[in-house]
């Protein structure tokens, strides 16, 4: 199934940690029972809070799926998605296995 890399980031000023009804309603969004909603598995969350920062790495069987679960980080900053493999498909597919 395909991964996909989603890095958020947001302003100090924007920041979700001032608010917390905002911190529960993202912390109780980014959990696997709420993904398996969306169609996703999450297979790994980190955050650099000095940097505003979010990585989450996502399984889902379409970009729109994994897209759409994170659509509520929009409303503090911005998003970027990126598609891949891990490093056993990139070289499977190499090797021809």
């Amino acid at each position: 199934m395909p991964l996909y890399l989603v890095q958020h980031t947001h302003t100090a000023e924007s920041c979700p940690t001032k608010n917390p009804e905002m911190v529960r309603q993202l912390s109780s969004h980014v959990t696997q029972s709420n993904a398996s909603k969306y169609g996703v598995k999450i297979l790994a969350d980190w955050v650099y809070e000095p940097e505003h920062t979010v990585i989450l790495v996502l399984e889902a069987d379409s970009p729109e799926k994994a897209t759409n679960f994170v659509l509520p980080f929009l409303n503090v900053g911005s998003i970027t998605i990126r598609a891949g493999a891990t490093c056993e498909d990139v070289a499977k597919m190499c090797l021809g296995k």
